[in-house]
């Protein structure tokens, strides 16, 4: 698959762009939600029921935004399959 006919960009760098957003999609919220968990936890002294339903959202929007980048990747794709088809 080539990403332009010039060559002027490099085969891997889509690639390492979806590498790069996908590790932030998976550490961010759980780095956010542990912090903001544990913070929550002590100022409200729930044990770690706070810590635990935020780390559960994080998970859960992980997997949404992962799957968000990979539809469009997918699109992205297609369309180029489609171009080199014609």
């Amino acid at each position: 698959m080539e990403n332009n006919k010039n060559n002027k960009i490099p085969w891997w760098r889509d690639g390492v762009i979806i590498f790069v957003k996908v590790s932030a999609y998976i550490a961010a919220p759980v780095v956010i939600a542990s912090f903001a968990g544990k913070y929550l936890d002590q100022k409200y002294n729930t044990g770690n029921l706070l810590f635990l339903v935020l780390i559960g959202i994080a998970f859960l929007s992980t997997i949404y935004l992962i799957w968000k980048e990979m539809k469009i990747y997918k699109k992205k794709i297609e369309k180029e399959e489609n171009l080199n088809n014609k």
